[in-house]
C-alpha cells in the first residue's frame, strides 16, 4: 500500500499539468454557465487567454526537461486550446474568437510541415541502403517527438513499400 501510494505521489509531482489543466477548464466552464454569459467579452477573452497561452505554459513549465518536444507539444496544446475555445463559447459570443480562428490553421500547418519533414526522413532512411540508416531515423524522429510506436508502424510502412518498390524492379528487369 505505501508503494502504491507513494508511487502516485511521484506521478503528480512529475505530472502535475493534468491536475491543473482540469482545475483551469473546469473553472472556466464553471464561471460561463454560472455567470449566464452577462460579461462575455471578458469571460471569451479569459478562456481564450487559459487554453491557447496558460495551459501551454503550464505544460512548457511542466515538461521543460523535454526541450523541443515539449515546445511542439505546447504548440499544438495552443491550437487545440482554440479549437476548444470554439466549443466553450456560444456562437452568439463569439466576437474574438472570430477574429483569431485563422492563427489555429497556421499552427496546424507548422505541425504538419514539421510531421511531413519527419516522415521523409522515415522514408528516405527505408530507401537508403545502409541499414544502419533506419535506426537513426527512427531515434532522430523519436528525438523530435513524435511517438515511438507511430514512429515504428511509419518504419514498417516505409519498409513495405521498399518491398514493393524492389519487387517492381525486380519484375521490371525481368521483362
Amino acid at each position: 500500500m505505501a508503494i502504491t501510494t507513494r508511487m502516485i505521489c511521484n506521478g503528480l509531482r512529475t505530472h502535475w499539468f493534468f491536475l491543473a489543466a482540469v482545475a483551469v477548464v473546469s473553472t472556466d466552464l464553471f464561471l460561463g454557465a454560472s455567470d449566464g454569459w452577462s460579461n462575455a467579452r471578458i469571460l471569451e477573452t479569459g478562456i481564450i487567454l487559459d487554453l491557447t497561452i496558460f495551459l501551454p505554459a503550464l505544460y512548457l513549465w511542466c515538461y521543460r526537461s523535454r526541450g523541443k518536444v515539449a515546445l511542439l507539444r505546447a504548440v499544438s496544446l495552443s491550437c487545440l486550446g482554440l479549437w476548444v475555445a470554439g466549443y466553450i463559447v456560444p456562437s452568439e459570443h463569439q466576437l474574438l474568437l472570430a477574429e483569431i480562428s485563422f492563427i489555429r490553421y497556421i499552427g496546424l500547418a507548422v505541425l504538419l510541415v514539421i510531421q511531413f519533414k519527419l516522415i521523409a526522413m522515415l522514408y528516405r532512411a527505408a530507401f537508403h541502403p545502409d541499414s544502419d540508416a533506419k535506426s537513426v531515423a527512427l531515434a532522430t524522429v523519436k528525438d523530435e517527438g513524435m511517438p515511438e510506436w507511430v514512429a515504428r508502424v511509419l518504419a514498417w510502412e516505409a519498409s513495405l513499400w521498399r518491398k514493393a518498390w524492389d519487387a517492381l524492379q525486380r519484375k521490371v528487369d525481368r521483362d
